[in-house]
């Protein structure tokens, strides 16, 4: 019989032996010198450099800067109309300024935004989620502009004799066709139609740029009237301001994309 203690060891060395017979098995990794870009063959990868890495995140960081601006404009504009009538009525006017102001300065502003390549939270969406997302922001700030447009127009009873209603209705046109070409341009690049979506993609975005800065001129015109200055001197100059900053901003890429658009097209 064999002892107790001489079993046990040879049962130990058997697992020794089985550990390092697996050992042999797992292929060697040698360390990898971190250079400027790596890649990662498993999920098809490529790290970027610390200098890319540290400018997408200085152009994260002023898009945040400007979202905070659209939420501020945005604020005072629900703030001044809900309070601008000391008995609590709420006025066509007062609900002009809500439905349009929202729907340039928010939705149609942020609706240009998803399709930046460094918007802080649709940068990593596909370009079939940028899309649907920037279609739905379009369509509910098309809504909000025209009801808004066609409240202040009941309000004056149809009458346009001022520079912020015209230039309030031609961002108004523009805002719908727009929304047209942007259906048409969809459309035209998933089921193939006859019409080639690369010129009406340019319509689109020529378009929505005209629109969009349209519209966010016509707001800040609206800032400059004495119904809003009033006591409002200092506030209305800064939401003049951060409203051209915004507008700027949002230019860029939509200026880009023609280009690249146009040379693809040609």
């Amino acid at each position: 019989m064999d002892r107790p203690g001489t079993s046990q060891q040879s049962v130990e060395k058997i697992d020794k032996v089985e550990m390092y017979e697996l050992r042999e098995h797992v292929p060697y990794h040698p360390e990898v010198t971190r250079t400027s870009k790596s890649y990662d063959e498993e999920s098809a990868v490529q790290y970027k450099s610390s200098w890319e890495s540290a400018w997408m995140a200085i152009c994260q960081l002023v898009n945040l800067l400007h979202h905070m601006q659209v939420a501020i404009v945005v604020f005072c504009i629900w703030n001044f109309a809900l309070t601008s009538e000391s008995n609590g009525v709420i006025t066509n006017l007062q609900l002009h300024i809500v439905f349009a102001g929202t729907g340039y300065q928010l939705f149609l502003v942020e609706a240009i935004l998803t399709i930046h390549r460094h918007n802080s939270w649709s940068f990593q969406l596909s370009a079939d989620g940028k899309r649907i997302v920037h279609g739905s922001l379009q369509l509910v700030g098309s809504v909000f502009v025209i009801a808004g447009t066609f409240l202040a127009l009941a309000e004056t009873d149809m009458q346009i004799n001022t520079a912020h209603g015209i230039c309030g209705v031609i961002a108004l046109a523009f805002s719908i066709i727009s929304l047209i070409s942007g259906i048409v341009a969809l459309f035209s690049s998933k089921v193939r139609l006859m019409i080639k979506s690369g010129p009406v993609k340019i319509l689109h975005i020529s378009v929505g740029i005209f629109a969009v800065s349209m519209g966010l001129i016509t707001l800040v015109i609206g800032f400059n009237t004495d119904f809003f200055r009033t006591d409002r001197e200092g506030l209305a100059t800064c939401m003049m301001v951060f409203v051209l900053m915004t507008l700027i901003y949002i230019m860029i890429q939509p200026i880009i994309d023609v280009v690249s658009t146009t040379r693809k097209t040609l």
